[in-house]
């Protein structure tokens, strides 16, 4: 498992916070102050300290799995506009194997490398800015890279949309990001690639610990402590202010401090019951009190009749009793219309009709025929009405009558009469307001004002519920939807009569000076808990405090960099294991580093970071950046990248940015010879603006037999980062210098034949000029057989036995040839009288042909 791998699997079990910070700087390599921010919000969110914040994790997708799947290799980067100052429209080609894109400072290169740092992995990305001195508003970058994966038939293409996982397995070496840093000039640590995210981390934690502790200074003080003194110590209230703490439960607050209607009653009756006791005639007062109880008390028992004849169960039964009495009188209609014949008067057996029934009835009971039972239908029996003898109809019909009175049905609907004529009669008869209701209630008012407004509205609301009711019932209507509800106050004016009557017996009872002390302690506890409910807003503000006080304790306790440092440690030990030590000696080997013995020694952790120090091993107490040049501190850092690519087996492509920047003159060859090796096995690109360098790889590259691909990036005036195929003059062999020159001639020689002979002249001593040093070229790569060049410290002995074919004509064509190019090399001043003129084109095409055919001939007498 690599290092990034091992980080991703252990962030799993980190914070939110820490998980999406190392996301960011996975990505973009370094936190600005609103990645800060944006995190400090995403740790107080998860304690309830902000809005829930979307948070994007470290995933797979941020840390490419370098140690398997295909390899990746850039094919091209085409720049369509937008990147810094380059041309528009240009395409910059990469070879499969070695690449060299050569420049000059400010030709454009960096613009070109911004590029594959934002889209390849790199130690922090670079952002890519528009044409800023262009004077009009700059473009957004569009750019294309194409780039292969394994064999796939066709390359793939990353558009600067999306982060994309397989191109960010080519990785970019630049002086920005290197496995090694060099943090302080006097000072080289060895940073294995990937834990610089746990130094990086560390800084996060830091930074949120700044906002969140500023965040927890702005919560304020303890606003509790400043009214404590305003209760007495000693009572429940004092004693849980004193321990309010982030646990503290508002429901607490709320039981302790909110009055039950007892307790509010039994408040009011001890402030009075004490004041009572300091009565000038306690007996007296007695008496008064319990006159008033007789008053209070009867006004009790008159609302709560009337509010028992106005409830909603009272009225609902009357309704009900009236519905069910409509019923039974159908019912009965029904029953007379099939037990009385037909003729008989309207109206018989009706509610007036069973009237004068009843009326007969007692009369006959009564008077005509005492202890007879009514009908008296005998022979001698006569109506009671209408003083006739009885016939036999007539006495059938009594009897038809009467059968019909003593019925159930017509008995039940007497009964339900009588009972709704008796209920009705409560409500028209209840007297909601009189003159004692009125004159207790002014008394109540005395000391109660609320109470007494309370029994006014109580008593107009029950009056308005009683004519509404009693007109419902006149009219046979149904009660109205906005009926007035009871006004219940009758309980409230009976636990006055009580606090009265309490107040009686302790005024009457002896009370001692221990039973007054325990009566005003009780008191004291009411009124402290009646005040804690004054002051409940604050009291819950600080409760909230230290919660949220608390709750920034928490996101602190998440800052603390102890884990991070002892996972950065185990994960280093790991991760420089035998293998990367071993590899970082043999790739020094490769570089040629062999006068000075240095290797890699743990140096402990520190927030997060587990160091290593690139050490003296015969001298570990000296300082290397005191020993070692800047050219050989750089060739460490080269030998530190290429041993971490050992430790994964993933051959994706790698790109230099001017890898010998600052090396010192012995190190190119050697570090040419490294990255030449490399791209056998991967792609290789180099950008470089050394042209020392640039032969050095070229010559690396012929040695080894790999044909390396050329890329020239130049600054003319239609923008920087203009790429060409070929390489500058300077750095074309022999072969590529002829070329160059005879396309040369063949613009020069339209110059003559147009007329332009000044101009013509002009670049012919130029050509002339280019010429002579087409001469040296091949003197030193085709007479001399590279035997010795240029900048090259090293004599290639081997190529000794070439020179043995070198005649004197050899010698003479050369000394001839290059005589007459230094006769037209402008800076040689030419005496007044020489005026001899220009060779003409078709004289310096025969100049130029004499170097191709001596070349051709050397090297055909060689083969």
């Amino acid at each position: 498992m690599s290092v990034l791998q091992e980080i991703l699997t252990w962030s799993h079990d980190r914070p939110m916070w820490q998980r999406d910070a190392l996301r960011r700087l996975s990505v973009q390599g370094e936190l600005d102050d609103a990645d800060v921010r944006a995190l400090t919000d995403i740790c107080k969110s998860g304690h309830g300290l902000a809005e829930a914040q979307e948070a994007a994790p470290l995933d797979k997708q941020h840390v490419p799995d370098r140690a398997t799947g295909p390899s990746v290799s850039l094919g091209s980067i085409y720049h369509h506009r937008g990147v810094n100052a380059l041309a528009e429209e240009q395409t910059l080609n990469f070879a499969p194997g070695l690449t060299v894109v050569y420049g000059d400072n400010g030709a454009g290169k960096s613009g070109y490398i911004r590029i594959l740092k934002s889209a390849c992995h790199a130690r922090g990305r670079e952002e890519i800015l528009g044409n800023v001195v262009s004077g009009s508003a700059p473009f957004s970058p569009v750019v294309a890279i194409k780039y292969q994966v394994g064999n796939e038939p066709a390359p793939r293409e990353w558009t600067g949309a999306l982060d994309d996982e397989l191109i960010s397995r080519v990785s970019v070496f630049d002086t920005h990001g290197a496995a090694v840093y060099l943090t302080e000039k006097t000072n080289v640590k060895f940073r294995p690639f990937g834990l610089d995210l746990f130094d990086k981390l560390v800084q996060a934690c830091k930074s949120v610990r700044l906002q969140l502790e500023a965040d927890q200074r702005s919560l304020g003080s303890d606003g509790v402590a400043a009214i404590v003194p305003q209760f007495v110590a000693g009572t429940a209230a004092a004693k849980f202010l004193a321990s309010v703490s982030s646990l503290t439960k508002p429901d607490a607050l709320s039981a302790l401090a909110h009055l039950s209607d007892e307790e509010e009653a039994r408040l009011s009756l001890l402030d009075k019951a004490l004041l009572d006791q300091k009565a000038n005639d306690p007996e007296k007062l007695a008496q008064q009190l319990t006159l008033r109880h007789g008053r209070v008390t009867g006004l009790a028992r008159h609302l709560g009749a009337v509010e028992a004849a106005l409830s909603d169960t009272a009225v609902s039964a009357m309704i009900d009793i009236r519905a069910a009495g409509s019923r039974k009188a159908e019912e009965a209609n029904r029953l007379r219309d099939a037990t009385f014949p037909a003729g008989l008067l309207a109206g018989t057996g009706s509610e007036n009709w069973a009237a004068m029934w009843e009326a007969a009835r007692s009369y006959s009971e009564e008077v005509a025929f005492p202890g007879r039972a009514f009908p008296v239908t005998a022979d001698d029996a006569k109506c009671v009405l209408c003083q006739q003898q009885l016939d036999l109809a007539a006495a059938h019909r009594f009897e038809q009558f009467q059968t019909f009175v003593i019925s159930k049905t017509e008995s039940e609907l007497r009964h339900l009469r009588e009972g709704f004529a008796r209920q009705r009669k409560v409500l028209l008869d209840l007297r909601v307001q009189t003159e004692g209701v009125e004159e207790a209630r002014k008394e109540i008012a005395l000391d109660q004002e609320q109470l007494a407004s309370e029994i006014g509205e109580a008593l107009t609301g029950n009056e308005d519920r009683r004519k509404a009711v009693v007109a419902c019932l006149a009219e046979n209507g149904v009660l109205p939807p906005d009926l007035q509800k009871v006004v219940p106050v009758s309980e409230a004016v009976a636990a006055l009569a009580s606090q009265l009557q309490e107040r009686i017996r302790l005024l009457r009872a002896s009370i001692n000076k221990e039973a007054q002390k325990a009566l005003s302690a009780e008191l004291v506890e009411l009124q402290s808990r009646k005040l804690l409910a004054s002051l409940e807003g604050a009291v819950l503000a600080e409760i909230d405090r230290k919660k949220r006080f608390a709750a920034y304790g928490l996101c602190l306790e998440e800052t603390r960099t102890q884990s991070i440092t002892a996972k950065s440690t185990a994960v280093t030990k790991v991760a420089v294991s035998q293998k990367l030590k071993q590899s970082f000696q043999e790739e020094l080997g490769r570089l040629g580093f062999r006068h000075m013995a240095v290797e890699l020694k743990e140096q402990g952790g520190a927030d997060g970071v587990f160091y290593h120090r690139l050490v003296l091993t015969r001298a570990p107490g000296v300082e290397l950046p005191k020993v070692v040049s800047e050219g050989e501190q750089r060739c460490l850092s080269i030998a530190a990248f290429f041993a971490e690519l050992s430790t994964a087996d993933d051959p994706s492509g790698i790109v230099f940015d001017d890898p010998v920047s600052s090396l010192d003159f012995q190190w190119r060859g050697s570090v040419a010879h490294r990255l030449v090796e490399e791209s056998q096995r991967r792609q290789v690109i180099v950008f470089t603006h050394d042209v020392v360098f640039l032969l050095a790889l070229k010559q690396c590259a012929e040695q080894q037999g790999i044909a390396a691909l050329d890329q020239h990036v130049r600054h003319l005036p239609r923008g920087a980062g203009v790429c060409e195929a070929e390489l500058p003059w300077v750095a074309m062999p022999i072969k590529k210098k002829l070329g160059f020159l005879k396309k040369a001639w063949q613009d020069a020689d339209k110059l003559s034949r147009d007329g332009h002979q000044d101009a013509y002249e002009k670049e012919a001593k130029h050509l002339y000029g280019l010429l002579r040093e087409g001469w040296e070229r091949a003197l030193e790569e085709v007479l001399l057989g590279g035997l010795v060049e240029r900048f090259r410290p090293s004599i290639q002995t081997q190529q000794i036995a070439l020179i043995a074919d070198i005649t004197d004509d050899d010698c003479k064509l050369v000394e001839v040839s290059m005589t007459k190019c230094s006769t037209w090399l402008p800076g040689h001043d030419k005496a007044p009288a020489w005026r001899a003129p220009v060779p003409p084109p078709a004289e310096l095409q025969e100049d130029i042909s004499k170097l191709e055919t001596w070349v051709g001939a050397v090297r055909k007498r060689r083969v």
